[in-house]
């Protein structure tokens, strides 16, 4: 019967402590809630009485805790800087050193779609400017064109020295000569422009704006 006793004393404190704290602050209120059930715990009938006397009326203590908690300083607020956004994938080191490579090198992996696969990735990043993109991407087919050109005309003459002399003149080089060394100049001058990429690349820690 005493435990009964002392279970109801303690509900019937505990049910006018939460009518007077209910315009507390959550977190107040609940601390303040559980600290004084805690004390009430496992007491007798007698020692809730005793324990309840001490502590006072419920509407007294709430009017405590609100002058304490408006006095007190408020919670430091916490500001969390956003992660840096991370930047495109074409405007990363990586992608660049990757695009100069396939640029002056695919090609010889997968002929003509690696040289494609290069410039399109050159063409995608933003660490070299324009013309330095149409130098090493173009430079091959001008060479390749004059080239073409030097050899066209020197048919033209060649057939014009036929016709006058009766013989082909042999300081002037065969076409096929011409077209087969405009091959070659193009095929070095494709890794060389890709490797100035690379060269260029190396003075920039940042794409160009």
């Amino acid at each position: 019967m005493t435990g009964t006793e002392a279970q109801n004393l303690r509900e019937d404190y505990l049910s006018r402590l939460d009518a007077a704290i209910a315009e507390l602050p959550w977190r107040v209120a609940n601390e303040l809630r559980s600290g004084i059930a805690e004390e009430l715990d496992g007491l007798g009938a007698a020692e809730v009485r005793e324990r309840i006397a001490h502590l006072g009326d419920p509407v007294r203590i709430a009017e405590a805790a609100r002058e304490e908690s408006a006095s007190a300083p408020p919670a430091p607020v916490v500001v969390v800087a956003p992660a840096p956004a991370k930047p495109p994938v074409a405007d990363t080191k990586w992608f660049a050193i990757l695009g100069a490579l396939v640029l002056g090198f695919g090609g010889f992996v997968l002929p003509v779609g690696g040289w494609v696969i290069g410039v399109a990735l050159v063409t995608s990043s933003r660490f070299w400017r324009r013309w330095e993109k149409a130098v090493a991407i173009l430079l091959p087919f001008v060479v390749w064109v004059l080239v073409f050109a030097a050899s066209a005309l020197g048919d033209r003459l060649g057939g014009v020295a036929s016709e006058e002399h009766g013989a082909s003149n042999p300081l002037l080089p065969a076409p096929y000569d011409l077209a087969h060394s405009a091959l070659i100049i193009a095929l070095v001058l494709v890794p060389i422009g890709g490797l100035w990429l690379l060269w260029i690349r190396r003075g920039r820690d940042a794409p160009l704006r």
